[in-house]
């Protein structure tokens, strides 16, 4: 059952990304939502737990961030991780099963990769509790929050739009 959903997962990956190379490749722009705007605060809310469509999501908040940068905006965001997400971003790879170990370390290039742009990586000390998850154990590029969810809040209260990404 595993390998089905995961086939299906590969194909809707697939398509979906066919679909955003069409729309690149015929002149779809966002002009008219970008009208007037020169900076974006943006909170990537990440509580999946599928490795694959993790490691598919990492590309696609690398191009989003991307793309409003070649649009002229100044981005200032935040990856916040909670619920099974929490598991791909550990220094240890016992949380994750071994066939999600390669997936894992591509996660973490991502978070690595972030961090070096200066994007706040967050994750919420409740899921970690929730998982088994010492607070110590997570990547240093990660900062621990007492509460997700209220750290989301708050920068929703500053302005950050928020993006989920389940």
């Amino acid at each position: 059952m595993r390998y089905l959903l995961q086939n299906v997962m590969m194909v809707l990956a697939i398509l979906v990304t066919c679909s955003i190379s069409f729309s690149s490749q015929t002149g779809f722009d966002n002009h008219l939502s970008l009208n007037g705007v020169t900076k974006a605060y943006v909170y990537f809310d990440i509580s999946l737990k599928e490795d694959e469509l993790l490691v598919f999501r990492m590309n696609l908040l690398d191009r989003t961030i991307r793309e409003m940068n070649e649009a002229g905006l100044e981005v200032t965001a935040v990856i916040g991780f909670r619920g099974g997400a929490s598991r791909f971003i550990t220094k240890d790879d016992h949380y994750v099963l071994e066939e999600e170990v390669e997936n894992k370390k591509k996660i973490q290039d991502w978070i690595k990769r972030f961090s070096s742009q200066g994007i706040t990586i967050e994750q919420c000390a409740i899921a970690a509790e929730i998982n088994d998850i010492p607070v110590d154990d997570f990547l240093s590029e990660v900062k621990i929050v007492g509460n997700g969810y209220i750290s989301l809040v708050g920068y929703q209260a500053q302005g950050y739009s928020v993006v989920p990404m389940d």
